[in-house]
């Protein structure tokens, strides 16, 4: 009977965060805490529009309808460093999406900045979507090593 009890107490709490997690697949543009990159394993995403002030400028990533992505860095002048990477992404679930990079970039006028053109295709794996106050936090999943 305690079991019982215990199961309908956390029901809605189970419940608020698979919603909660479902609305990630609703926005296509976030804010990032970083562009995505080959070595990237844990990245935040926060809704820019929740934000009004300077949603222009900042790491972004968007999710194409067509299965890819674009990670960028803007700017207000053009007098920095400008990483960029693009790739393909696949829902495996509500709570899982897979990464992959097909080309990072990376140029800008300040010194410290070399210029990098990288095709390589590099499969980034599973990363496990968590809701957290701000947003989400998109943390590579031991499930990773599968190949879907």
């Amino acid at each position: 009977m305690k079991n019982f009890f215990l199961a309908l107490f956390l029901s809605p709490i189970i419940c608020f965060a698979q919603d909660h997690v479902s609305e990630f697949w609703k926005i296509d543009k976030w804010r990032t805490n970083k562009v995505i990159n080959a070595q990237s394993t844990e990245f935040y995403l926060t809704n820019p529009e929740d934000n009004k002030k300077n949603t222009i400028y900042g790491n972004f990533i968007i999710f194409q309808k067509d299965g890819t992505f674009a990670s960028k860095y803007y700017a207000r002048c053009g007098n920095d460093c400008f990483p960029s990477s693009r790739g393909t992404f696949k829902k495996i679930d509500d709570n899982h999406i897979h990464l992959r990079i097909n080309s990072f970039k990376q140029h800008g006028l300040t010194r410290g900045c070399p210029p990098i053109d990288d095709p390589t295709q590099r499969d980034l794996g599973i990363f496990k979507i968590e809701p957290t106050k701000e947003g989400y936090r998109l943390i590579k999943s031991p499930i990773s090593s599968s190949n879907p």
